[in-house]
């Protein structure tokens, strides 16, 4: 599919870093001023569920209905004082689009879940945003006003996967009402400015063809609105769910999954979509969860050209070393209780993660799906959890132990990285981005023993080219980079910065420069990484690296 995201793909390769050497004492900054331009964004739906209130809470961990949750929704709990909005800091909003997710268009009160055809309207629900009135493109122009007037940069909808006012999923794609409803709706949001579709749930979910159709449509009458699909998947990769396929094995490999149909169907999705979402999770268990998804869909797609951009959810550094886009839905507002350990590594605590990873992409932004090869690792790593009652809104998994499983090594674009470390091993994962940027992460172990830990590594990577910018995720013991010219002893300087920083220092002398390789110790990495860590904040350490070869005498 010929896809208009492609031509903004094509200008993100003008926000490389510069690579002019600094001048002694100069004060350098190695993230561009431009605004990321990749399609992440912060969705409302975490915040409806677990920063409203003990209803909200209560209603979700008991996988009580949406209708509950869509009443949350609201000008004032998303933009009133204290609200949503407010309490996401300033650095991350002029990066992100806010997302509204199911209640947008639900009038207060409204209850749908027995009658889905009621969702999908695309009209604002005045009675939840007095400050959106008029008609439908004359409300959503204003409630995207009320977005980019606080410092957001666009706004994005849910939407159901089926028309307004029908359930039918047998209704034929040629039914010119279903199309000529999502020709206006694309119309009016592009003429409202609205930036992002994401579609999920709905009557017609299984239906590819008639997700192409949203696509293809918003493509003809929308230019630059992007469209997001995903398979509305079990939250457990081969894992019982009581919506999901019931043939599943238990092995927590996601190409196992219905035999390999799920991942098929997600990939057929893919190609019909701007953007596909790799979809729900448990907090226990996401990093596995997503990342065999992600590294499987992109395995799937690899080298085949196709311009799809993986969405990996609430993982932000998966997103920034993958090329992926982020959907976030963690919140500093979260609500605790005791009792119930549904956050237990206590994501609103892991803001500056968020901050890290869009600053990264301004640097190396997303690319498609089909535009790199994958090389992933023979050995596959489980992780585990046994899930207690008011662990998890998979209610079914309340008294079992869980495992998912992933590749432990994972490399788009360039080979595997070597890793070498006493004992169980960390996930590790790298890329070169088709701008030339390299990235390497290093991702935490989840086991029901140990709940939450990072083996420290020795982690070896290889540079094609030595002056290109180089991101740096996760806790390391060090990190070697190997370099195919040697350099003499004097040559290099090394310059380093927090990612939620602007300025860099210089790093060289903390270094070990070899001929052929230098090596970076581990503290240097969580030093440099949390230089301006957010105090209370338990986000990992974010770095980016420049190497600049000096003038020889």
């Amino acid at each position: 599919m010929n896809i208009r995201w492609a031509v903004l793909v094509s200008l993100f390769t003008l926000l490389n870093a510069c690579t002019q050497r600094p001048q002694v004492n100069e004060m350098v900054n190695l993230i561009p001023e431009s605004v990321n331009l990749s399609p992440d964004y912060w969705c409302t739906w975490g915040a409806q569920n677990y920063a409203a209130d003990t209803v909200s809470l209560f209603n979700s961990l008991s996988l009580g209905g949406h209708s509950v949750t869509a009443g949350y929704v609201t000008e004032r709990w998303v933009f009133g004082p204290g609200g949503w909005s407010e309490a996401i800091p300033e650095i991350l909003r002029q990066d992100l689009i806010l997302l509204f997710d199911v209640g947008w268009d639900v009038p207060a009160g409204e209850m749908f879940d027995n009658s889905r055809w009621k969702l999908g309207s695309l009209e604002v629900a005045t009675d939840k945003f007095p400050s959106c009135t008029g008609n439908r493109e004359e409300k959503l122009q204003k409630l995207n006003s009320l977005v980019t007037g606080h410092g957001w940069k666009g706004t994005g909808l849910w939407l159901p996967s089926q028309a307004f006012n029908t359930d039918d999923p047998q209704k034929a794609l040629s039914d010119s009402r279903t199309e000529a409803f999502y020709h206006k709706a694309a119309e009016d949001c592009a003429e409202a400015g609205i930036v992002y579709w994401k579609i999920d749930y709905g009557s017609r979910g299984g239906d590819v063809r008639f997700r192409s159709m949203i696509t293809e449509t918003a493509e003809e009458y929308a230019p630059g609105l992007l469209v997001e699909h995903g398979r509305g998947s079990g939250p457990l990769n081969d894992e019982e769910c009581p919506w999901d396929t019931d043939n599943f094995h238990s092995t927590g490999l996601y190409s196992n999954w219905d035999d390999g149909k799920v991942l098929e169907t997600a990939a057929d999705i893919a190609k019909a979509s701007h953007v596909l979402r790799t979809y729900d999770i448990t907090q226990q268990l996401s990093i596995p969860t997503t990342m065999d998804r992600v590294t499987q869909i992109l395995r799937d797609l690899s080298g085949s050209g196709e311009k799809v951009i993986i969405n990996c959810e609430d993982e932000p550094y998966i997103a920034a070393v993958l090329g992926c886009a982020m959907g976030v839905m963690r919140h500093p507002n979260m609500i605790y209780r005791e009792g119930y350990n549904y956050d237990p590594f206590r994501f609103k605590y892991r803001m500056d993660e968020v901050v890290r990873t869009v600053r990264w992409h301004r640097i190396a932004p997303v690319w498609g799906a089909g535009e790199s090869m994958m090389n992933l690792d023979t050995l596959i790593l489980q992780d585990s959890w046994f899930f207690e009652p008011g662990d998890a809104w998979a209610t079914w998994v309340t008294g079992r132990k869980v495992i998912q499983s992933a590749h432990a090594r994972v490399a788009r674009g360039m080979a595997l990285p070597e890793v070498k470390v006493d004992g169980v091993p960390p996930f590790v994962i790298c890329s070169r981005h088709p701008n030339g940027a390299v990235a390497i992460a290093t991702l935490p172990r989840v086991s029901a023993e140990k709940q939450k830990y990072t083996p420290m590594a020795d982690v070896t990577i290889r540079l094609n080219e030595l002056e290109v910018p180089i991101g740096i995720f996760g806790h390391f013991n060090s990190l070697r980079i190997e370099f195919d010219q040697p350099v003499q002893p004097g040559e290099l300087q090394i310059l380093g910065q927090d990612l939620a920083s602007d300025k860099a220092v210089d790093i060289t002398s903390q270094v070990q420069i070899n001929p052929d390789y230098l090596i970076i110790p581990g503290e240097l990495i969580s030093k440099t990484g949390l230089q301006v860590a957010t105090k209370g904040d338990l986000s990992e350490p974010g770095m980016v690296m420049q190497i600049y070869k000096t003038a020889r005498e």
